[in-house]
């Protein structure tokens, strides 16, 4: 991959160590996004290559990392067919690991998905994790779903209306691996969320109880009042 020169969950804050007696402030992980576009080649055999080669990659140069998913969408896009997720444990791990893909892995990589997938470095997004709330039944399912909410605050709220609401919803269990995280953009997009809210669910029948279950709740109205999100649904699969 070419270097992403904007400064993809799931995973604690990691505090950096430091040699002076000062305190240092906990850096936050960081979710990657990078959109990629399937070629005349693409195969599920190419990609599970491709994985392969990629994961040794990774585990040569020894680099932190938290791990690394591939996103399908529910509903085509014509801005991409999927996308490739890198999770970090802070913002200097992330550029740390570019620099030493520019440096020793970005040629070979280039002539290795010719022709199977490509995508445009301008087309990659890093989010810090800013907090989440953990599922009631941890799963090593090697898939999921989830949702994206892009919102804003609707007139009269704000992110203490975001706090209140987020309490609410945590003192009900949707569903046993229900989880949620908030996000925050390193770049600027255009329009700038106020807040990015994801769901996750182990897969589709868990999702669709939660998301039903909540329908039915006195929260969907709130939900509706307090914000206005588009969303994007995506099934997932653990690639790292």
């Amino acid at each position: 991959m070419n270097k992403i020169t904007l400064s993809i969950l799931t995973t604690l804050f990691v505090v950096s160590c430091s040699q002076s007696n000062q305190e240092q402030a906990p850096e936050q992980s960081v979710v990657e996004y990078v959109w990629h576009t399937a070629g005349a080649d693409f195969t599920a055999q190419n990609l599970a290559k491709l994985i392969n080669e990629w994961n040794q990659i990774i585990t040569d140069s020894g680099m932190a990392m938290n791990g690394a998913n591939i996103l399908t969408p529910t509903v085509s896009s014509e801005d991409y067919d999927f996308i490739w997720v890198i999770k970090w444990p802070s913002m200097s791990a992330r550029d740390a690991g570019w620099d030493y893909w520019m440096a020793n892995a970005s040629e070979q990589w280039a002539q290795s998905i010719e022709g199977i997938m490509s995508f445009d470095p301008d087309n990659a997004f890093a989010f810090s994790v800013i907090d989440f709330t953990a599922p009631k039944i941890e799963t090593n399912s090697e898939s999921f779903s989830n949702r994206f909410h892009f919102c804003t605050f609707n007139e009269g709220y704000d992110n203490s209306s975001l706090d209140t609401f987020k309490n609410e919803v945590d003192s009900t269990v949707w569903s046993d691996t229900y989880w949620h995280a908030t996000l925050e953009p390193t770049f600027n997009p255009d329009p700038m969320p106020d807040f990015v809210w994801l769901d996750l669910w182990a897969n589709d029948a868990d999702k669709d109880l939660a998301l039903d279950k909540f329908m039915e709740s006195e929260y969907a109205d709130k939900y509706l009042e307090m914000f206005s999100c588009n969303t994007a649904d995506f099934n997932g699969t653990v690639i790292r």
